[in-house]
This record gives structure tokens, sequence and C-alpha cells, in this order.
């Protein structure tokens, strides 16, 4: 985590497992997920 903090990544969206990028274009990357879960995250919050 240190790494990152001292030399971040250029890229605006990076994604990395075991110290190896991944393909931003996998399924499993869907770049619509943070979104649908930040809306119902809000949902959650505002019923209770």
């Amino acid at each position: 985590m240190s790494g990152w903090i001292d030399h971040p990544p250029t890229a605006p969206l990076t994604a990395v497992d075991r110290g190896k990028a991944i393909d931003l274009s996998l399924e499993t990357l869907d770049p619509d997920d943070p979104t649908r879960l930040a809306t119902y995250t809000e949902g959650l919050l505002r019923d209770h």
C-alpha cells in the first residue's frame, strides 16, 4: 500500500492483483458497479 501512496499509478483507474495490472475490460470490472453500489448504499442509509 505504501508503494501506491509514494508512487501512485498514472492512469485514472488502475486494477492490480498481487502486483500485476489487470485488464480493465474484464466483465468482473463493470464500470457501472460502483454507481449501483453507491445508489444502493444511499438508499439503505436514507431508509434507516
